[in-house]
């Protein structure tokens, strides 16, 4: 099975794929890959596998917390008002200026100050360098965002609907094996590791006003 066309519970290049991840590579294309590849400087292998693991990062963050009715219905109104898979129309456009994205601002809702200790747990597995990977999360976040409006569109999801479809996600990647997530996610609640708990309150994506300000700004 190749890069594009993506199963449930396939992997690439050993790396859990979810259905939205394999919805990002695929959107993106053998030329986007490669463009991405170019941008880092590494080949296209390692750059698959590190867009793997970032997306898997990412949406397990989205996941856990959108487990918050607030977080999720922030998610949900960023979606409706200003992601609908647009992105994915242009992805030649979107990688020739990365920088100029809405990339940085989305992590910064995500992750927070904990951007640089998850790069460097995906670095460890993807054989990317720390710069690489902070590079290639920033081009990831509004992808994914693209995908998940897209979705989020075709199938008339509201935010409970959009919450329990990154659930879902979430699980399958941490079933799959192969990339610790739950240590990875616990580090954005300064847990450093240990399992798939909830954060409490819902973490940064409950700040609704933020979140929709940063979202706005990318397609």
């Amino acid at each position: 099975m190749d890069a594009q066309s993506p199963g449930r519970g396939a992997t690439t290049r050993g790396f859990p794929i979810s259905d939205l991840i394999g919805l990002v590579t695929q959107g993106l294309g053998g030329g986007g890959i490669a463009s991405l590849a170019g941008l880092l400087g590494s080949d296209e292998q390692k750059t698959t596998s590190g867009l793997s693991s970032v997306l898997s990062v990412l949406t397990g963050a989205l996941a856990r917390n959108s487990e918050d009715e607030q977080g999720a219905a922030a998610l949900d109104a960023a979606l409706e008002k200003d992601h609908d898979g647009g992105i994915l129309d242009n992805i030649g456009g979107f990688l020739g200026n990365i920088g100029g994205g809405s990339g940085a601002g989305i992590l910064g809702h995500v992750l927070g100050d904990k951007q640089e200790p998850v790069a460097k747990e995906i670095a460890k597995d993807s054989g990317l360098d720390l710069g690489q990977v902070m590079t290639l999360m920033t081009a990831a976040a509004p992808l994914l965002m693209g995908v998940l409006g897209k979705k989020k569109k075709e199938e008339g999801l509201d935010a409970g609907g959009v919450a329990g479809m990154l659930a879902q996600e979430k699980q399958q990647v941490e079933q799959s094996g192969g990339f610790d997530l739950g240590s990875v996610l616990g580090l954005l609640t300064g847990g450093g590791g240990g399992g798939s708990s909830s954060s409490s309150g819902g973490g940064m994506l409950s700040k609704l006003g933020g979140l929709l300000s940063i979202f706005k700004k990318s397609k």
